[in-house]
C-alpha cells in the first residue's frame, strides 16, 4: 500500500464490533430510524452504514461475495470503492441471491458469469483473476512440508448437524460424498496406496467428529487426515493437496482449484446427474471432460476411471484439461490474484 495509506480489518462473522464514540452511535440510531421509515427491516444494513460512516474508508474489500446486505450497502455508499472477492465455487440453487447488483467482482474465472446470468446478478466490473487462496499457496516462500500421498480425497462432510436433519439436497450430497470416499478407500487398499483426507471443518471439535465419521465408514484402512484453521494454518489443506498425487472430490472448490494447479482430478458428483442439476452446478460440470468425471455409482466404473487417469501422462492430461482449467479458474502463477488486487488498490489510492 502507499506509505500514507492505513488499513484495518473488521469481522462480523461471530460478533459485532462497535466504536465508543458519538459519531458511530448517532449514525446507528439515525440509520435505524431511516430504514424503519423506508420499510426496510435490515438492522444489519443500518449497522454496516454506521461502521462505514465512522471509519470513512476509501476502499472496502470483502470475501463475503454472496452477502446481499453488503451488496445493498454498495448501492447507498457511492463514495466508497467496494471490491468483492470470490472465495468459493457458486451455484444457482442456494449459493447466491437472485437479482442483486455487485461492485467490482474478482472472480475465479469466466464460469461465474454463466451463474450470474442465470440468477440475473449484475456486476459493475467483472474481473476473472483466479483463486486468491490458491495464489497465496502457490507463491508461499516457505510452505509447510507434507509427505507425498498417492490419493487425496477432499471431504465435503459437515458434522455440525446430523444428515437426517438437513434438507434432501444436502442429504444426497452427503450420501454421494460417502460413497465416493468408500470407493477411494477400496481402491487404495487394492493398490496399496496412501490415501489422504483433506478436512472441510475448521474448528477442532468438528474436525474430530469429521475424522471419526470417515473412520467409521472404512475402519480397516489407515488414513492421513489433514486439517486447517482460519487463522494461522488456513493454507495447510492447499499444501497437503499440492503434495498429493491424484485428487478425488465430489464438487469441492478445492477440487476445482486442484485442476487449476495442474493436478490430476476425478469429479464425483456427476455419478448422479440429478444431483448436479439440483445443486445448480451444471455451469461447471458441463465444461469438465467426461474422462475425469464419474458417470456411474459402482466401484468397477470408479476403478476404470482412476486407472485411466493414473496411466495418462501429465502432458496428455494437461493438453486435454488446460482449456477447462483456465475457463473455470483463471490462475496466473506468475501474477497471482492477491498481487493483482493489491496493485489495483494501490493505483486507486494514489489517484
Amino acid at each position: 500500500m502507499p506509505a500514507t495509506a492505513r488499513a484495518a480489518r473488521l469481522s462480523t462473522r461471530f460478533f459485532f464490533p462497535v466504536f465508543l464514540c458519538w459519531r458511530f452511535w448517532l449514525a446507528l440510531f439515525r440509520y435505524l430510524i431511516l430504514h424503519s421509515m423506508q420499510n426496510n427491516s435490515s438492522c444489519f444494513l443500518a449497522y454496516l452504514r454506521a461502521l462505514v460512516n465512522t471509519v470513512r474508508p476509501r476502499v472496502i474489500i470483502t470475501g463475503a461475495d454472496n452477502n446481499a446486505t453488503l451488496a445493498s450497502l454498495v448501492e447507498i455508499t457511492p463514495d466508497v470503492w467496494f471490491i468483492f472477492v470470490q472465495t468459493a465455487m457458486r451455484d444457482t440453487a442456494q449459493g447466491f441471491p437472485h437479482g442483486i447488483r455487485l461492485p467490482t467482482y474478482y472472480a475465479f474465472g469466466q464460469s461465474e458469469q454463466l451463474i450470474f446470468d442465470t440468477l440475473r446478478v449484475r456486476c459493475r466490473q467483472y474481473v476473472p483473476t483466479g483463486s486468491i487462496k490458491l495464489g497465496y499457496a502457490l507463491s508461499d516462500p516457505a510452505p509447510p512440508a507434507f509427505a507425498s500421498a498417492d490419493l487425496c480425497f477432499i471431504s465435503n462432510h459437515r458434522p455440525e448437524r446430523p444428515v437426517s436433519a438437513v434438507p434432501p439436497l444436502e442429504q444426497t450430497i452427503a450420501a454421494t460424498d460417502d460413497l465416493l470416499f468408500m470407493h477411494s478407500c477400496e481402491y487404495a487398499r487394492r493398490n496399496d496406496l496412501i490415501l489422504r483426507i483433506v478436512a472441510k471443518s475448521r474448528e477442532p471439535n468438528w474436525q474430530e467428529k469429521e475424522r471419526l465419521h470417515y473412520q467409521k465408514l472404512y475402519e480397516d484402512y489407515p488414513l492421513d487426515f489433514v486439517t486447517a484453521d482460519k487463522s494461522t494454518r488456513e493454507l495447510d489443506t492447499y499444501h497437503a493437496l499440492l503434495a498429493s498425487g491424484l485428487v478425488i472430490h465430489n464438487a469441492s472448490t478445492l477440487g476445482f482449484e486442484a485442476l487449476a494447479a495442474e493436478k490430476k482430478v476425478l469429479f464425483g458428483a456427476s455419478m448422479n446427474p440429478q444431483l448436479v442439476r439440483n445443486w445448480g452446478i451444471s455451469a461447471y460440470f458441463d465444461q469438465v471432460p467426461d474422462f475425469m468425471c464419474l458417470q456411474q455409482k459402482d466401484f468397477s466404473h470408479f476403478e476404470q476411471k482412476l486407472d485411466a487417469l493414473r496411466a495418462m501422462s501429465l502432458d496428455e492430461y494437461w493438453r486435454r484439461t488446460s482449456a477447462t482449467a483456465r475457463q473455470v479458474i483463471s490462475q496466473d502463477i506468475n501474477f497471482p490474484p492477491h498481487e493483482h488486487i493489491r496493485e489495483a488498490i494501490r493505483q486507486y489510492l494514489l489517484t
